[in-house]
């Protein structure tokens, strides 16, 4: 086996030092760190230099199957060298990154039909136009659902569903003990779309003295006061943090911003909290931090509308709220609070489903089974 990759994140000096077959050869048309642009030339540019560079690493390597990832700001370059090379082709799409090489259509305007004729025939090979997407994969409905509405021909597409390392994450002590204070986890980027706010609004709210139990139809534990803390681990734009700090700022929850930390102390951090919160407000293709909180034994409040969705079942083995809704995000909280049997039963039930569905081993046994099969195949 091969990879093929870019010197993103690692230093040139360095970058054939972290395997024998791993080759840091390809350009990006973009750094990572800067927003993303569509730099028709650049694309152009750098897809030629990853197209000949793949080409010729094909001819090397002679594979029975060549399986593409994500092609994010690699250009499509090295999707169609892999094409051309005549050897079965799988794809998996982790997210709608691939939307991102569609050609233009057709507009009345200028500047549309400037566009329609740069995409299509003087730049032609930087869109995914004559691509064969026979064989592909999704890790969640939704997101073949969008693929296809933005114009990828995907229709036979397989969803497989990714996993996590089990042994990573063993389960806490007590699964589903909510402690006094509570403890509530956001793990993820910061990003208006990923909700944060919401989670800040609850959590005032819940901590704020002017919060009436009686207005939530929860039972009075004697206080109309909850202690409540909130860690937020992540990065995003200064903009939205900053927005995220003033209006953690303005009410009374104790709410600490980590920044990002190293995915192995995230196992110990999950255990450590009483229940993971995802506020997110759009379309997520799946839900990898769920799946590791519930593995960890930590109950899980989240909105629905991804492809997290597809494995949620609320009062079964999560809460589920609506997005931008902190009231309701509140009256979530509280149930689990008030509730100690409900936030067990979903911690049991959510590690249990983990177990038997969602580990990273039946992940990649599916996956190899679909190489195979695409190899076998295609080989007859």
């Amino acid at each position: 086996m091969a990879v093929l990759t870019s010197t993103h994140g690692v230093e040139e000096a360095t970058a054939n030092e972290t395997g024998p077959n791993i080759h840091r050869i390809l350009k990006l048309y973009l750094p990572f760190e800067l927003p993303g642009k569509i730099m028709r030339w650049q694309r152009w540019r750098v897809g030629k230099y990853n197209y000949g560079l793949t080409k010729h690493s094909i001819t090397i390597e002679k594979p029975n199957v060549i399986f593409l990832w994500s092609q994010l700001r690699l250009t499509i370059g090295p999707a169609k060298a892999a094409q051309d090379s005549g050897i079965p082709i799988v794809y998996t799409f982790n997210d709608e990154t691939i939307a991102g090489y569609r050609p233009a259509r057709f507009g009345l305007t200028p500047k549309g039909l400037a566009r329609y004729v740069f995409d299509n025939y003087i730049f032609s090979s930087i869109n995914f136009k004559g691509l064969n997407f026979k064989y592909a994969t999704c890790i969640s409905q939704l997101l073949k659902r969008n693929l296809l509405a933005k114009g990828l021909p995907i229709r036979k597409a397989k969803v497989i569903y990714q996993g996590i390392p089990l042994e990573r994450f063993p389960q806490k002590s007590e699964p589903g003990k909510i402690k006094s204070p509570v403890r509530l986890l956001y793990v993820g980027q910061l990003h208006p779309y990923k909700g944060v706010h919401t989670l800040i609004e609850a959590a005032h709210l819940i901590a704020d003295c002017g919060l009436r139990i009686a207005d939530y139809k929860i039972r009075d534990s004697g206080s109309a006061t909850r202690n409540v803390r909130v860690s937020i681990i992540g990065e995003g734009p200064e903009e939205y943090k900053t927005l995220l700090r003033d209006k953690a700022a303005r009410g009374p929850a104790d709410i600490k911003f980590t920044g990002k930390v190293a995915h192995t102390e995230l196992p110990r951090i999950y255990r450590e909290h009483d229940i993971f919160v995802f506020p997110s407000a759009w379309q997520e293709p799946f839900g990898l931090t769920h799946l590791e909180a519930m593995a960890s034994g930590t109950p899980v409040i989240s909105t629905a509308d991804g492809g997290h969705g597809e494995f949620l079942r609320d009062k079964k083995n999560a809460l589920i709220f609506e997005k931008e809704n902190p009231k309701q995000l509140v009256e979530k909280i509280l149930c689990l609070l008030d509730d100690p049997d409900l936030s067990r039963n979903i911690a049991a039930n959510a590690r249990a489903m983990v177990e038997r569905e969602f580990t990273l081993k039946r992940y990649v046994t599916n996956l190899e089974t679909f190489l195979q099969e695409t190899a076998i195949g295609e080989n007859l």
